[in-house]
């Protein structure tokens, strides 16, 4: 499938690199323009409507941001690309937004452009508002909901609502208090590590537990924790000690 893309980078450099790039790995890619601004950016979404815009984030005048805000939900699919920044990058994965690490890696712009042709990487006004917020809110970087990307579409979630994340392989299914369970095509070991320091604790290979729907710990070689949603989860012996600290002295045993 062929795609039109437009790159938007205040670096000549960068933009030159990125071309280049994408010349020699994705020759279906035809890069329609690059623009230096947001400005230069919007004339040419408006007269050539590419399929693809590259964004860079951190931009003079306005940011790739709140370039996207001011544009709602746009009709093109987008790859973000930026330097390292811890915050960036987890608000980004937090709201399932695409993005790419300066300098860029060939193989993960190769496995961007085949996330495009195979099911696309548009956003909407909720994923860029939230990325926003977290990024501008960095020194706290408070985190209330997380983005899960279905099939059917992009699912908002409030953790307190999480009760557990079980790994299905290649998979991560979200037991939720009072809704059908969410499978996201992505690893739980991405979100143990997205979801840290927010109360969440992997007590198991296969499960990671909402500590606030914790409502029992039952002795055992390992243990076992109880749920709030009926769920009986196996603790795995090296997790025991470690969740038993988390629990302090609010957990009962039998």
């Amino acid at each position: 499938m062929p795609i039109k893309a437009l790159i938007v980078d205040d670096e000549q450099n960068s933009r030159q690199t990125l071309r280049g790039l994408l010349e020699a790995i994705a020759p279906d890619v035809t890069i329609l323009a690059d623009a230096k601004n947001t400005e230069q950016a919007r004339k040419y979404i408006e007269t050539l409507q590419p399929d693809l815009v590259f964004l860079d984030i951190n931009m003079p005048g306005e940011t790739g941001i709140e370039f996207l805000e001011s544009l709602g939900s746009p009709a093109f699919n987008v790859i973000f690309c930026t330097a390292y920044d811890e915050y960036a990058v987890k608000a980004f994965r937090l709201n399932a937004i695409d993005f790419l690490l300066k300098p860029i890696d060939p193989d993960e712009l190769e496995q961007a452009i085949a996330k495009v042709k195979l099911q696309g990487t548009k956003v909407d006004k909720e994923q860029i508002s939230q990325v926003g917020k977290q990024i501008n809110e960095r020194e706290k970087l408070n985190i209330d909901r997380i983005a899960l990307p279905t099939s059917e579409g992009i699912h908002f979630v409030n953790l307190v609502d999480i009760v557990w994340l079980e790994s299905l392989g290649s998979y991560t299914k979200f037991h939720i208090n009072g809704q059908k369970p969410i499978v996201v095509s992505r690893l739980i070991k991405e979100y143990e590590e997205l979801l840290e320091g927010h109360n969440f604790l992997r007590v198991h290979q296969s499960s990671v537990v909402n500590m606030k729907h914790v409502k029992k710990y039952v002795r055992g070689d390992g243990g076992q924790v109880w749920l709030s949603d009926g769920s009986e989860i196996e603790v795995a012996r090296r997790r025991k000690d470690e969740l038993i600290e988390a629990l302090g002295n609010n957990f009962l045993q039998t």
